[in-house]
């Protein structure tokens, strides 16, 4: 009896050791994180592509979350004024590096090598989706930022191709553009840079997110969607999609955070509510 007895407490300190602490990064060493307090987590809005690929890579509820932002400028401006917040967003953002920073995820830093190799744990693709056939304008602009644009892609993010020659067939008409704020501004450049070689081709872009742009493609509404997230299946039944850019989904914390890096899983526990100080980690 004595020797079960024994054998149940071996066992449950066992136990006690692989789960505890809960938020901890399994013998990492770890700064002083005391006098930051609670962990303020940010996240995005419904509809965000960057939120969904964020939920989807790392399987979190984010139930821990305390503030919501409806923009990558929302998310840099509340992570600056705040030494205790946490965000996520875009690698290709322009980022305020004298008030936030970012940190690396399970020891990889997010870097264009890292993503075009595949090696950053938060990396992703962004789309344009369609429906139906496409017009000749449509055809010509897909054409250009799948071949020369992606040079443009490649200094602001990374390219799903070598950029290539591209002679356009100059098209006339207007293109509406709609989706993922945090690709619209990278194709608001190729659109610019389009027109150097079709100058007869009117472009409108507009920074909604990933959800109501593909919306409004299935509905007619617009020429192209923009999306930072994979589609869904009722969607891919709906439009075509092309991958024109890889990204990252980095993440973020006040400069004055002495944090370097973070692992999947402490991320993860931040966001699903179960560490709720820094000191914690």
């Amino acid at each position: 009896m004595r020797k079960r007895r024994k054998t149940a407490v071996l066992l449950a300190g066992i136990i006690a050791c692989l789960i505890l602490p809960a938020c901890g990064n399994s013998g990492s060493n770890m700064p002083d994180l005391s006098a930051l307090g609670a962990v303020n987590a940010i996240a995005r809005e419904d509809g965000s592509g960057t939120k969904a690929e964020f939920e989807a890579m790392l399987k979190t509820s984010e139930d821990g979350v305390n503030a919501v932002a409806t923009s990558t400028d929302e998310v840099e401006k509340l992570v600056a004024e705040d030494v205790s917040a946490v965000g996520y967003l875009a690698y290709s953002s322009s980022l305020a590096e004298d008030t936030i920073k970012t940190i690396q995820v399970d020891g990889r830093e997010p870097s264009a090598d890292n993503i075009r190799k595949g090696k950053y744990p938060l990396c992703r693709k962004y789309y344009l989706a369609y429906s139906g056939s496409l017009s000749a304008l449509q055809q010509d602009f897909l054409s250009y930022v799948t071949s020369a644009g992606q040079q443009i892609v490649d200094e602001n993010c990374v390219s799903v191709n070598d950029a290539s020659t591209f002679l356009s067939d100059r098209s006339t008409g207007k293109l509406t553009i709609t989706g993922s704020t945090s690709a619209a501004a990278l194709i608001g450049k190729l659109a610019s840079d389009y027109k150097t070689y079709n100058p007869d081709a009117e472009i409108e872009v507009t920074a909604t997110d990933s959800s109501q742009g593909l919306t409004a493609a299935i509905r007619g509404e617009c020429d192209f969607a923009i999306s930072s997230r994979e589609l869904r299946d009722y969607e891919r039944e709906l439009l075509t999609a092309q991958a024109f850019a890889k990204d990252g989904i980095a993440i973020v914390v006040n400069r004055d955070n002495p944090v370097e890096g973070l692992s999947s899983r402490q991320i993860r526990t931040i966001y699903d509510g179960d560490c709720k100080k820094w000191d914690d980690l």
